[in-house]
């Protein structure tokens, strides 16, 4: 802060201060209210802040409107509160008791009494700089240490002498700890707070997400055997607050004395957690009291879409990854499936996004009441994500919403639909989806589609197939995996096709001493389904054949693609060939209609041949696929690995 700016804000403050000490107490409370109420409406990105925290605190025990409420409340009482600040000499000459009820001064006299001193131990909450009136209204030695204002040395000063006025003697930061010893060892007493512990403080539970809490005040009652009593300041309905000192908090010991603070300092929190239950809107969450946080929440918006729910899986696992490594966070996922009332309302509600783009007064949570169904909208409503995760356009919109709502990053995966793509964090696109001319930063390319294979999750795929087929355990034999899918949009399955691929790897198992692992897809046409029945059911080279529509094994795919040594994909399911290159096994892809064609105009034709032409997978007809898997086994034909993983780790870094 500038000499200027610093001596304008004193003379403004000093100011103030004399106009209100002049005016009515109960007028200048409510100017104060008028303020704070102004401010809710003016200071959006304040407001978003306050209403992030008690969202996390309170979404599962209170309705929207009410934390709108709160956070209303929050403002007004930080502006009554700063107030009184300013009126501490008219305060003090009217005397303390016509403002501040002392209650509870039984168990100061009691701890003092031990001869050890006595720590208040307190927290942002109500007018904590009112508190320090209880030193001149029990009549004894009464210390707070100040955090230093050192940007602006004469409003540090200024809000020193407020401090001293009401009766408090300030313990200078840099000489804290060793002060506060001594004022202890004289039987004084010290106001230490328990919140706001930033790096140095500890993650305990607050509110069931874990927060930085400051540990001094514990430590020393431990390490001197100090009585600790807590602190709580309110304000009642008629204006004056009551100062409750409560009696000293029974600590817990034992030979290790980081657990010991661990225990404590959670227990001493869960202490004022109960009162800020009664009374949430005393507590200054207008701070970013989650900051230092050990826990990350992400939420994964599902449109049902079984393909687009595996790639928002393997972004919120990459997340995962990137939080603990980056930044030592733990990530909860949580998943939550977006369901529309009706059938117009999934397009009504993208005509009201392309709208909301423009109007931000409609970026509203609540608008997704309209669209969404009742118990679709209650969960997001409860939800308190720090990130989302979305795949597709149909959840863009709901993506777009609520992290406009929320203080949230939203990483988004394939085009938005009408959205622009400028309101999420980061776009994560196949490189055969990008639009031509694309110059959006925060855009990563993908080789293929996203998925989960990773070494871990191929392993733990293998684990569950050869548990629920043992047979497959003592088989050495190298094996061919073979994935069959079925009819798709623009892509039909010919049976005279399908049943030559058969003959030929039945062919190419006998020649290279390989077995067949065969497993369709629940869109596999039954007549297909049968005729792969009859020619691998009794097929002495096929130890596994999986129906889908007679079996749906989950981890049928991920553990075939574990035990194979090459990979044999039908070319009309982008995912599960995304999923066969990127298990790092040699795959060869064939054209379901038959052949690849360079002029193709299917989606699933280009996709195919692009990656065929940058060296990761072997493009084939059926009726050349005996030449290919020939081609395949020999080492001439050398197959690059997809590492799309290893990319989107780094994307999902450089905007933590």
């Amino acid at each position: 802060m500038s000499l200027l700016s610093e001596s304008f804000l004193y003379k403004i403050i000093k100011f103030l201060g004399g106009i209100f000490c002049r005016l009515p107490y109960g007028v200048s409370l409510g100017i104060a209210r008028g303020i704070g109420f102004l401010g809710f409406f003016l200071m959006a990105q304040k407001r978003a802040v306050v209403e992030a925290n008690l969202r996390i605190a309170f979404s599962t025990s209170r309705s929207r409107q009410e934390i709108r409420h709160l956070t209303r409340q929050v403002f007004e009482n930080f502006v009554c509160s700063f107030l009184e600040l300013l009126c501490l000499p008219r305060i003090k000459k009217e005397g303390f008791e016509k403002t501040v009820a002392l209650e509870g001064k039984e168990n100061i006299t009691q701890a003092l009494s031990l001869g050890k001193g006595c720590i208040f131990l307190a927290i942002h909450s109500g007018s904590w700089e009112l508190a320090s009136l209880v030193g001149s209204m029990c009549e004894h030695p009464y210390n707070i240490v100040a955090n230093e204002q050192r940007k602006a040395p004469k409003l540090n000063e200024l809000l020193n002498d407020y401090r001293r006025l009401a009766g408090a003697k300030v313990i200078p930061p840099g000489s804290a700890t060793r002060e506060i010893i001594r004022v202890l060892k004289a039987n004084e007493i010290v106001s230490l707070v328990l919140d706001q512990g930033g790096k140095d403080g500890i993650p305990v539970d607050f509110f069931g997400k874990t927060a930085s809490m400051s540990t001094g005040a514990i430590r020393l009652g431990l390490k001197y055997q100090t009585p600790i009593c807590p602190v709580w300041i309110k304000r009642e309905t008629n204006g004056k607050n009551v100062l409750k000192v409560f009696p000293m908090l029974t600590l817990q010991t034992s030979k290790d004395v980081e657990k010991d603070v661990m225990v404590n300092t959670q227990k001493a929190v869960k202490f004022f957690e109960d009162l800020l239950r009664v009374h949430p809107y005393e507590y200054m969450w207008s701070y970013k009291v989650y900051k230092y946080s050990t826990q990350t929440e992400v939420l994964i918006l599902d449109d049902s879409k079984t393909g687009h729910l595996r790639q928002s899986q393997a972004v919120a696992n990459s997340l995962k990854v990137a939080l603990n490594s980056k930044v030592a966070k733990q990530a909860r996922i949580k998943t939550q499936v977006v369901e529309f009332k009706y059938c117009w309302s999934q397009k009504v509600f993208a005509f009201y996004c392309l709208i909301a783009q423009v109007l931000g007064f409609l970026r509203k949570e609540g608008a997704l009441r309209i669209f969404l169904k009742a118990n679709c909208y209650q969960s997001l409503v409860i939800s308190k994500p720090d990130f989302i995760v979305a795949c597709g356009s149909q959840v863009a919109g709901v993506s777009f919403i609520l992290s406009r709502t929320w203080p949230t990053q939203s990483i988004h995966i394939l085009k938005p639909g009408v959205l622009d793509w400028r309101w999420f964090s980061l776009i994560v696109l196949p490189q055969h989806d990008k639009p031509s001319g694309s110059s959006f930063k925060r855009l990563m390319l993908t080789k293929v589609a996203l998925n989960l294979i990773t070494v871990e999750y191929l392993k733990q795929q293998e684990e569950k197939l050869l548990l629920r087929y043992s047979h497959l355990k003592g088989n050495v034999r190298s094996k061919i995996g073979v994935l069959i899918g079925g009819n798709t949009k623009g892509v039909v399955f010919d049976s005279h096709q399908i049943r030559l691929l058969v003959h030929q790897l039945k062919d190419a198992a006998k020649h290279f001493n390989m077995d067949l692992l065969v497993t369709t897809s629940r869109r596999t046409p039954k007549d297909i389904d049968e005729m792969l029945t009859k020619e691998l059911r009794n097929f002495e080279r096929c130890p596994l054949l999986i129906i889908a529509n007679d079996s749906n094994i989950p981890e049928a795919v991920g553990g075939i693609l574990a035990l194979s040594d090459l990979l044999v994909v039908s070319g009309e399911s982008i995912s599960m060939i995304s999923e066969a290159v990127s298990s790092g096994k040699k795959t060869i892809v064939f054209s379901a209609g038959g052949n690849y064609t360079q002029n193709s105009s299917s989606k699933y034709d280009r996709f195919v041949l692009g990656l065929n032409q940058q060296g990761y997978l072997l493009a084939s007809s059926i009726k050349d696929l005996s030449v290919t898997i020939t081609q395949a086994m020999s080492q001439k034909a050398f197959v690059k690995a997809v590492d799309d993983q290893t990319k989107l780790l780094k994307a999902i870094e450089d905007i933590l």
